[in-house]
């Protein structure tokens, strides 16, 4: 998005990871308030097997199998009822990589005010093997918000 572009774009631009999880959909409903009825939310599903998997013999396979997986990810968001989306400008974007690096490209491309994730709880252990919120903190050029475990578990009860 070009600077003229951002100026005319009354509310915040956000970037969320969706994984299909519940800590992803809190984050969804999170950058949905965020953003609110004056700016968009972009609905980010990385995707890719894992670099060591390159020229494996089933390589294009694989990288299909997880693309198809993450369109139906995505699809699902809306069959399912986002309710947290209705009335917030969006768009869902599928991405090949991994999810930091994708959410950093894509909050970068659309000079996004902000990127938004939400967290497993999977704690230390988790931060110290390179979680997609642990690495993002280290690669991007702008604010990073991740919704904590609490958080989830209250957007998790509230659709209950």
């Amino acid at each position: 998005m070009t600077a003229s572009a951002n100026a005319q774009r009354a509310g915040p631009c956000v970037v969320v990871g969706y994984d299909g999880s519940e800590a992803a959909r809190a984050a969804v409903a999170f950058a949905a308030r965020r953003a609110g009825k004056t700016g968009r939310v972009f609905v980010v599903h990385a995707f890719g097997p894992p670099p060591d998997w390159l020229g494996a013999p089933n390589y294009q396979r694989m990288l299909e199998d997880h693309q198809g997986h993450g369109k139906a990810l995505l699809d699902a968001l809306l069959l399912e009822g986002a309710d947290e989306l209705i009335g917030t400008e969006f768009e869902l974007e599928l991405v090949g990589g991994s999810p930091a690096t994708a959410l950093n490209d894509v909050a970068q491309a659309r000079d996004a005010d902000e990127i938004v994730v939400g967290s497993r709880g999977f704690g230390r252990l988790r931060a110290a093997l390179g979680s997609v919120s642990h690495e993002l903190m280290h690669i991007a050029d702008r604010p990073v918000v991740v919704i904590p475990e609490g958080l989830v578990r209250a957007h998790t009860e509230k659709r209950s």
